[in-house]
């Protein structure tokens, strides 16, 4: 606990620092300050649990081109899975909290630019704490047309366990403190290439790697003609992800495509595929539509259950009850909807003119028992 104070300490020195910087030198150039604000709601919902997560952002850019962000999200989880640690099957709420804060600049090398970026992240709830760290950079190289992106990220979390009592508060009744500790590290590397006048291709790598607490605190798997146990999953595991994306617009009719494809594979067997395609559709006055469908189709992790189950802990020195973990595959299909508020500018809401609304909606086909999911998101951007 007190390594993850130190990291988020640290983080925001450097954040204070920079910040301080970029004023002083924004009030010596006399310039103005840019950004934008953002408000937006998120909503899903499946069989057993339902997430309300408001959330707020901002990006101030100073005259010198010194950027500043922060984003605030609420997440309210509401559940009523004996395996997320009740005492009786009723629901109950969990409220998690996350900030974030990130500085950034562009310098200018002559023909090319070099833009850093440092962020770091704070998510608290009743039983988890995580922090983490990132540090990314693009490079832009032949007037933009081609770009070079990096990322070098760490993370540590704190893993408690605090057991829910009924009722729709869902009072704790044992707090039990710390049970494990989980550190990772990311990776990535990306380049993006214009290929004519109307097409851009992007193609990829991430690299994850943790080690520590990697089971759910709660969750216990049945062994067949025995009590159940606590779950237990490797303490390491590495995970590859190779993406790549083909974008395209057809200006005489408004209208842009997006092919994308990742392929997924990590050290406790699973793989998956990831095909997703989008349309964009623009429809004057300021309003543009976007249509998605994107497939998953994964296999399972080395030790997941057998069929009919586990039948003695001689199977594996390894046992998961995790979804996640099992072969399954997802469909989804989603539209989203981005409208200009120019038509306000005559308005009492004229501060909004310059700004957008958006509404997106997904639906999930899942194939797995969490059932089918509901995913809905509304908000609102402002530059000023």
């Amino acid at each position: 606990m007190r390594r993850a104070h130190f990291i988020a300490s640290t983080t925001l020195t450097l954040f204070v620092f920079a910040l301080t910087a970029a004023t002083v030198r924004a009030d010596e150039s006399s310039g103005r300050w840019t950004g934008q604000v953002s408000l937006w709601g998120n909503y899903y919902w499946e069989t057993s649990t339902r997430v309300e997560a408001p959330g707020a952002s901002f990006r101030l850019s100073s005259p010198d081109g010194v950027d500043v962000r922060g984003d605030y999200l609420m997440d309210a989880i509401t559940s009523a899975s004996l395996a997320a640690g009740v005492s009786s099957d009723s629901r109950f709420t969990e409220i998690r909290n996350q900030g974030s804060l990130g500085v950034g600049h562009e310098f200018d090398l002559g023909t090319e630019q070099l833009r850093l970026d440092v962020s770091g992240r704070v998510s608290v709830e009743p039983d988890y704490v995580a922090t983490g760290v990132t540090l990314s950079g693009v490079l832009s190289m032949a007037e933009r047309c081609s770009v070079l992106g990096f990322s070098l990220g760490y993370i540590h979390d704190d893993v408690g366990q605090v057991i829910q009592g009924g009722g729709s508060a869902g009072a704790s009744l044992s707090n039990r403190g710390r049970v494990g500790q989980l550190e990772g590290i990311q990776a990535g590397i990306s380049f993006s290439q214009i290929l004519t006048a109307t097409s851009v291709l992007t193609v990829g790598y991430d690299l994850v790697h943790n080690n520590g607490f990697l089971q759910n605190a709660y969750r216990q798997v049945a062994i067949v003609g025995q009590v159940p146990i606590p779950e237990h999953h490797p303490d390491m595991r590495t995970r590859h992800s190779f993406y790549g994306r083909l974008a395209w617009i057809v200006p005489q009719s408004d209208t842009a495509f997006h092919l994308m494809y990742r392929v997924y594979a990590d050290d406790w067997g699973i793989g998956a595929l990831t095909p997703e395609a989008r349309i964009y559709q623009g429809l004057g006055n300021g309003v543009m539509l976007r249509v998605r469908y994107r497939y998953y189709n994964q296999l399972h992790a080395f030790f997941a259950p057998p069929i009919g189950g586990y039948t003695s802990t001689l199977d594996s020195p390894y046992v998961t009850a995790d979804q996640k973990m099992m072969a399954f595959e997802n469909h989804l299909v989603g539209l989203h909807a981005l409208v200009q508020l120019s038509f306000l500018s005559q308005s009492p809401l004229s501060f909004l003119d310059q700004g957008h609304f958006i509404l997106s909606f997904d639906y999930y086909l899942q194939g797995s028992r969490f059932g089918n999911a509901v995913i809905a998101q509304a908000g609102v951007e402002v530059p000023f």
